[in-house]
């Protein structure tokens, strides 16, 4: 579960500030003197409009820091006891403002004022002044009562005319409305008003024209294909922060937590930076006609992000295809990485894999060079065209220096050319080949674009690169391993994988899949290393049910039973596999992985 985590942000800051600064003016630049001890003065004025437009605890905070400010401009010693005073004007006024929300507004300002500088003002505060002057409590009250008649009246005639005036109100509103907390910016970033739009890179680039281009402060290394992108990115940032470099690294989609897309060295964006930087952002969305969609405002909010804490570079992974994705509108890349070319998004970018190549190829820049990872010779082709146009060096990654020395559920062990003995904790058959990619981009980094990554570093990095959801080991009893494959080839690569690891023996799958994919194919995948089947019917709207795909395995001959929760079949499969001795493998789209990870959280609490 997300938390809920509220901040202050910046704008009501800048009013709280704003309205300290009004209160030290009103109740000691401009007020009247009142004999040697007293003064006529507005400083509550602003205090009190905070207290009946943000609430009690803003405006106990402008009225702490307000008297604190006052104390330094005049020179006054600081008394703990005027401060709570001010303090207690707001939070008095604004309690009592909610507490009256059924009466008229007049009234509510009206009882609120008289009430906050009875307990703040005459009370609190003249206990504080008594301490320093010694004045007879009796005489100083009776003073300050008189003081505070007229200054009551002046309050509520100025708050009343305040929040009156429809112009001071609608900007309070925008103060507000502005802030959020982390489930409400969450739910703004995911708004689905926002889908639907015409494809193209006009409204990113006016988004980012409206914040100051920051892509254009940066460099990156950026990254189109079909799988792998994911562990490439993760396995090159890793590698470039050990060399000494701050590296920004852009994903998507997020495994267990949205904040997981943007990270500087490994570490992910805090929700409070997420919340200013979406406050900040979101106005311009709301002022373009053609509102940006998810994932060009995730972009530049990742943009700006990484451009506030000066990366040196950013590994930029697309989100869909290339040519018209919203992290093409970068200019500054040192170099263009296309992992692999599979049928994928069909409807989307094309039903062959030479038109699926044309949009992913989108990403070459002029002049630029562009490693190659995949194996498809079309796609190749493709590849090379669009880079000749370009006049943009073309790279490939030699399988042929690919030689895994040793794999297993702990570490894999392999040789790449000239580089003896690299190894890498990622699982899977396909992260040697990840990794092998990743060399071969590093190799093009140091001969084009004057790194200087060392061995040790490659090494150090590989090692300690980690990515969730692929071919994870996720539980030791029964062993449980998540693999996020969910299309054809990421099945093929995880049924790879188990005939690796496990080898004849079989294991047990929790599955669930889109309608939209090629699910028969993935299941007789499935079904030549599974035992047993248990289907699940994902949280998508494009999922496929449980029933529907447990009767594709029957057909298959394979033991199969849907599950109408993901915690029952889970709880089942577990059971099976430790009383059968079998590993589970759990495959399926990453967005399953956060609620497979809380599912078994509460299995191993109950056990």
């Amino acid at each position: 579960m997300q938390k809920n985590k509220k901040i202050i942000n910046v704008r009501i800051l800048a009013f709280m500030a704003l309205m300290s600064a009004f209160s030290v003016i009103f109740g000691k630049l401009l007020s009247i003197p009142i004999g040697n001890y007293l003064r006529f003065g507005l400083e509550n004025t602003p205090i009190l409009f905070v207290a009946f437009t943000l609430g009690p605890v803003y405006a106990a905070l402008t009225g702490c820091v307000a008297d604190l400010l006052g104390c330094l401009v005049v020179g006054y010693e600081i008394n703990p006891i005027i401060t709570v005073g001010a303090m207690s004007i707001g939070l008095v006024g604004g309690l009592l403002y909610k507490l009256l929300s059924k009466m008229p507004r007049a009234v509510r300002i009206s009882l609120s004022v008289v009430v906050a500088h009875i307990i703040g003002s005459l009370i609190i505060k003249t206990a504080g002044l008594y301490t320093f002057y010694k004045i007879p409590i009796p005489v100083l009250l009776l003073w300050r009562s008189l003081n505070y008649l007229v200054v009551s009246l002046l309050d509520i005639a100025v708050i009343v005319y305040l929040t009156k005036s429809k112009q001071v109100m609608a900007q309070i509103k925008k103060i507000k409305d502005s802030s959020m907390n982390y489930t409400e910016t969450l739910e703004y970033i995911h708004s689905v008003s926002w889908t639907f739009c015409k494809p193209g890179l006009e409204r990113i680039a006016e988004l980012c024209a409206s914040l100051g281009n920051p892509q254009n402060e940066l460099k990156f290394i950026h990254v189109a294909g079909t799988n792998g992108k994911g562990s490439f990115c993760s396995m090159l940032s890793s590698v470039l922060e050990k060399s000494g470099y701050r590296v920004g690294l852009f994903t998507s989609p997020y495994v267990k937590k949205f904040n997981e897309r943007m990270q500087i060295n490994g570490v992910e964006i805090s929700e409070e930076e997420l919340i200013e930087l979406t406050e900040k952002i979101k106005p311009i969305c709301e002022g373009m006609k053609d509102k940006p969609t998810e994932f060009e405002l995730i972009t530049a909010i990742g943009f700006e992000y990484f451009k506030r804490h000066k990366c040196d570079l950013v590994v930029l992974e697309c989100g869909l295809g290339g040519r018209l994705d919203s992290t093409n509108i970068v200019e500054n890349v040192l170099l263009s990485v296309i992992t692999g070319i599979a049928l994928d998004h069909t409807g989307i970018l094309g039903d062959t894999v030479e038109k699926i190549a044309k949009e992913k190829a989108g990403i070459i820049k002029k002049g630029t060079p562009c490693l190659y990872c995949g194996d498809d010779e079309s796609a190749y082709e493709v590849i090379k065209q669009e880079a000749d146009k370009e006049g943009a060096p073309l790279y490939r990654s030699d399988k042929g220096a690919l030689f895994v020395k040793d794999a297993n559920l702990t570490e894999t062990v392999f040789d790449f050319g000239s580089r003896k003995d690299i190894k890498i904790r990622l699982l899977g058959t396909y992260q040697p080949k990840n990794a092998s990619n990743v060399l071969s981009a590093i190799d093009i980094l140091n001969a084009n674009a004057d790194f200087s990554i060392s061995e040790e570093s490659i090494r150090e990095g590989l090692l300690s690169a980690s990515w969730m959801a692929r071919f994870e080991k996720i539980s030791d009893t029964p062993l449980i391993i998540f693999d996020g494959g969910h299309n054809p080839q990421g099945v093929d690569s995880a049924v790879e994988s188990v005939r690796l690891y496990f080898k004849d023996e079989g294991l047990n799958v929790l599955t669930g899949v889109m309608a939209d994919k090629d699910y028969k194919y993935m299941a007789e995948k499935i079904a030549g290393v599974a035992s047993r089947v248990y289907t699940v019917t994902p949280n998508n709207p494009r999922a496929l049910s449980a029933d529907e795909y447990s009767n594709v395995y029957k057909e298959l001959g394979v033991s199969a039973d849907a599950f109408d929760s993901l915690y029952d079949a889970l709880l089942k499969a577990i059971e099976d596999s430790k009383n059968e001795g079998k590993a589970l493998l759990i495959l399926g789209s990453l967005y399953m992985y956060s609620e497979i990870i809380s599912c078994l959280e509460k299995i191993n609490q109950k056990n």
